[in-house]
């Protein structure tokens, strides 16, 4: 009984703070091959090579096969390449770089550094291509990077056509922290689990205090558990004498929570560390991570254009060979004005729906000077299916609020944060110091 409530509780905290920590594992490659726009990329006197699970490429070559300027600078290691407003710069032996787009100074970290072999610099190329406004795949059938040039896409086949999505990021950009500031507010979920018992709720509430930046947002979490209801499940399905030492301090732990977060804008990533996290095989102390896909919607586009949204929403998606340019192509249309309307009172408000892929929808709506929803539905079913998950965020300019629902066989889930903003404090961290 101990082992199926541990089990249980686990996975309604996961569940509710959104945890995932699978890992991912992948073979040595032999024979990469890179294509840009579906078209081959040649590589004359060195060849693409995979080190740690990481693909990399000679960085004269896919830089310049973009239509970049590059350039190296033998005393710092340094790469540089140069298209447009677009300077990107990777160092030697270094995780960290730097991304300037029309004067706006944004450092990265690498999941791997570029390096030096056989008197050829190489550079991991998924960074590489995201960095000057692509979309990157992979084909493991055929050994082959996908590359489509987005943001060219966008501005020799739709030119001049993103007036919704900038208007939209704009208001990102009018509402995002320019300096450090404080986060206070409140948390509430509700998780019912279907489970061998019965139906067993979980009510969770709290509150929440940190700060954010434009790098990240960083907070800790004081949450209350309802135990009452999951006692009562177990005495009925189970009898009263089941509720032994053991299961009463699960119980307790599970009744008052801390939970210290990150998200971390800089590496894409949620962080998260609780003591009631070694119940779902997190280590005492230790820290759990989970990418996030959603970025978009979850920080302001410093540059408060249409760009980096759309190349964002783009990446999302899983390329195929000899088609990832159409795939590309259509997400970038079905956020461009074709898909956009606007009230013909003039009011400027604006409303846009796309299918991301073939499982998720995205509706848009802005009101000027007001406040920006996201609603993000997923269903294995299709994007425009009954969703199993709802996504929506709505940004203001005193705070925002993040609410999740998720209907599935094994439980049902509905999660509210309500975020306001304080006064300018200490800028959070990105990620984890250990």
């Amino acid at each position: 009984m101990k082992r199926l409530f541990s089990r249980l509780c686990g996975m309604a905290l996961a569940a509710a703070l959104l945890v995932s920590a699978l890992p991912v594992s992948g073979a040595r490659a032999a024979g990469i091959q890179v294509t840009l726009n579906d078209q081959p990329v040649a590589f004359s006197d060195a060849q693409p090579l995979m080190r740690d699970n990481r693909t990399f490429v000679p960085f004269r070559a896919i830089f310049e096969s973009m239509g970049a300027t590059v350039s190296w600078d033998d005393p710092s290691r340094t790469v540089t390449a140069k298209r447009g407003d677009r300077t990107v710069k990777l160092t030697i032996g270094r995780k960290a770089c730097t991304v300037d787009r029309a004067g706006s100074d944004r450092s990265f970290s690498t999941d791997a550094a570029p390096f030096i072999e056989g008197g050829r610099t190489y550079v991991p190329v998924r960074f590489a291509a995201q960095a000057l406004g692509a979309a990157v795949g992979w084909d493991n059938n055929t050994q082959t990077v996908l590359i489509v040039d987005t943001e060219k896409m966008m501005q020799t086949e739709f030119p001049n056509q993103f007036q919704a999505i900038t208007a939209m990021t704009q208001f990102q950009n009018s509402v995002a922290p320019k300096t450090a500031r404080a986060l206070s507010g409140a948390i509430g979920a509700t998780l019912t689990y279907h489970t061998a018992m019965g139906d067993i709720p979980v009510v969770i509430n709290g509150t929440i205090t940190g700060a954010e930046s434009l790098d990240a947002a960083q907070f800790t979490a004081k949450l209350q558990t309802d135990r009452s209801a999951i006692e009562q499940a177990i005495t009925a399905n189970e009898g009263a004498n089941v509720i032994d030492e053991n299961v009463d301090a699960l119980l307790k732990k599970l009744q008052n929570l801390t939970v210290d977060g990150i998200v971390s804008r800089v590496d894409g990533k949620l962080y998260l560390k609780s003591d009631f996290l070694t119940e779902v095989g997190i280590a005492q102390g230790k820290w759990a991570m989970k990418p996030l896909d959603n970025t978009a919607s979850l920080t302001a586009v410093k540059n408060g254009d249409a760009i980096d949204f759309v190349c964002a929403e783009v990446q999302k998606l899983t390329l195929t060979p000899g088609s990832s340019s159409a795939q590309v192509r259509e997400v970038v249309r079905r956020l461009s004005d074709q898909s956009a309307t606007t009230p013909i009172d003039g009011s400027g408000n604006y409303s846009l729906h796309f299918t991301a892929d073939a499982y998720t929808s995205v509706d848009m709506k802005l009101i000027p000077n007001q406040s920006l929803t996201i609603i993000r539905t997923a269903s294995p079913y299709g994007a425009e299916a009954a969703p199993m998950t709802t996504l929506t965020t709505v940004q203001t300019k005193s705070g925002a609020s993040i609410s999740y629902e998720r209907n599935a066989s094994a439980y049902n889930a509905a999660v509210r944060i309500d975020l306001t903003n304080g006064a300018a404090t200490t800028a959070p961290a990105v990620r984890p110091a250990s």
